[in-house]
Parts: structure tokens; sequence; C-alpha cells
């Protein structure tokens, strides 16, 4: 008869030493960190515009210079960000446009692509994206130039 409140008060005292040690690092104990770097290897200033809502890692509008390279890096609780926004209008410095998309997927090498952005994960808990643009880049920008804005 002593067995089975004895049996029943090790598994209780088991279970609360399991719930007590879940978390003890802190809060923020699972933070993840996402890295978007843009790298601008085309001979063109490049302005990179992000329309609301989008991304949570990229809104509103930003340069890219010739040679340099862009870093975005936020951090969340419980997972990775994706790199690439739904849409972007992609401007070069001659005056160069065009809209990229993500419904377009990979019919060339689009910004808007998650498959586009090279991953590395960095550390346990981070991971980079990289965009490069290139001259390729430009010349299929011109030759498929829009001239609409988002």
């Amino acid at each position: 008869m002593k067995t089975k409140p004895l049996f029943i008060s090790t598994i209780l005292m088991g279970l609360l030493a399991v719930l007590c040690g879940c978390g003890t690092e802190g809060k923020g104990a699972y933070v993840h960190l996402t890295t978007v770097l843009i790298k601008n290897n085309s001979m063109y200033d490049i302005e990179i515009v992000v329309e609301k809502p989008s991304t949570v890692l990229m809104t509103g509008t930003f340069t890219v210079k010739n040679g340099t390279t862009f870093k975005i890096e936020k951090a969340s609780e419980g997972g990775y960000y994706v790199p690439n926004p739904l849409e972007a209008q992609i401007k070069f410095d001659d005056g160069t446009a065009i809209t990229h998309r993500e419904m377009d997927g990979d019919a060339y090498h689009n910004f808007c692509s998650h498959i586009a952005f090279e991953k590395n994960a960095s550390g346990k808990r981070s991971v980079e994206y990289t965009f490069e643009f290139t001259d390729e880049d430009y010349e299929y920008a011109k030759k498929h130039a829009d001239k609409t804005k988002i």
C-alpha cells in the first residue's frame, strides 16, 4: 500500500524537476540571429526599394554603392527570418530599374527568391544569407527594364 503513494510522489518530483529545469538560461536564451549581406560587385550604385508589408528584415529604401556590402542583422526568439522580400525595385545609378518579385521564382537572378541567397550557418544559433549583384544583373535589368514604380 505504501509503495503506490511513494511511486506517485517520485513521479511528481521527477516531473517537477524536469519543468523547473526548462529555460534556465533566462530571457532570450533561444535567440536566433539572422544576417543578410548584400554585396554589390557591379560597376553601378544600386538603390533597393522594398515597400511595406514585405519583410521583417528589409523595408524602405537603401543604397549599396559599387564595391561595397550592405549588412542587415535581426535577432528573433524561436527561429530565423527569411532573407528575401516579396517585391523589390532595383534601381541602378544610370536610371535603369527593374522590379523583382518572389512569384517570379528563379527565372533570373531574383533578389526576391530565397534560393538566390547563399546560406551559411555561422554558429549554433545564427545564419548568414548573402546576395551578390554583378554586372550580369545590370545587363538583365537593362534588357528587361520596367518603367513602373512599386
